[in-house]
């Protein structure tokens, strides 16, 4: 065990990083040391210090506390926005490659169209269409990467088809939905969970990025995208305000990268 830390020490302090944060996040209500939300004009702008780790905003409010009770707005919706992707791209991927023809055509010429456009402008576009509110985000971002899954798991189902066990089990009786839950999708797991682990690291980027445009998570929230924004206008002044919550971006981004690289390596 010491030797495949020692020999991975950069995936495994990714790893314990990511497992901090998420209980961090769960325990966000009783470990942060201040209300996030609440205001203290008369300790607006401070500096870090003990009292403060991470100083204060512009409205005297402790950022270590906001950036804890970020994680849960920051990094948890990622989770659920790629579950659905994922969902998705399985029942729509893995049927259209099983049972092809027709369908499969129709799938991909679907597909074609939303891979062909860049995916960031597309959520913006759906976004400011549908208005602002993170339900409409996270359905943009969603409608956005939902073709990129069904491609890659259609091909992946594609290859699996070719397989002799699959047309053993077909000539052992076994057809439609018992070879797909007990044949190709156990069997296609590793890649998809690779996927995943990598797209965490975009989703969230994505997420922060249109919070930092205005389009996202609207303040008082403590969205890492809107304290970053926040922090825009007193960078001169106060650049804590922006450097914690920018770094907490970069630092969850890159463990998850980190990992899923490794994870892709070792496939």
């Amino acid at each position: 065990m010491i030797s495949i830390i020692r020999a991975n020490k950069l995936p495994t302090a990714a790893l314990l990083y990511i497992i901090l944060l998420i209980i961090t996040g769960l325990a966000a209500p009783w470990i942060s040391p201040y209300d996030p939300f609440h205001t203290n004009h008369q300790q607006k702008l401070l500096p870090p210090s003990v009292a403060h780790p991470f100083g204060t905003d512009y409205l005297g409010r402790d950022l270590l506390s906001r950036v804890i009770h970020g994680i849960s707005e920051s990094v948890f919706p990622v989770f659920i926005v790629l579950s659905v992707v994922m969902l998705i791209g399985l029942l729509v991927g893995t049927w259209s490659a099983f049972l092809g023809n027709k369908l499969d055509m129709l799938m991909m010429s679907l597909t074609d169209i939303f891979t062909a456009l860049p995916s960031m402008l597309l959520t913006i576009v759906v976004v400011g269409f549908l208005g602002f509110g993170m339900e409409n985000v996270y359905f943009a971002v969603i409608l956005s990467w939902w073709a990129k899954y069904v491609r890659i798991i259609r091909g992946l189902i594609h290859d699996v088809k070719k397989e002799p066990y699959i047309t053993a089990s077909r000539v052992s009786g076994a057809f439609g939905l018992r070879i797909i839950t007990r044949h190709m999708i156990p069997n296609i797991t590793p890649q998809i969970g690779t996927m995943l682990i990598l797209d965490v690291s975009k989703v969230i980027l994505t997420l922060s990025g249109l919070s930092f445009l205005g389009i996202g998570a609207q303040p008082p929230s403590p969205e890492w995208g809107v304290m970053l924004l926040d922090g825009k206008n007193y960078l001169q002044v106060a650049p804590w305000m922006g450097f914690f919550p920018g770094f907490m971006i970069f630092l969850t981004a890159a463990s998850f990268q980190i990992i899923g690289e490794r994870l892709r390596r070792e496939r």
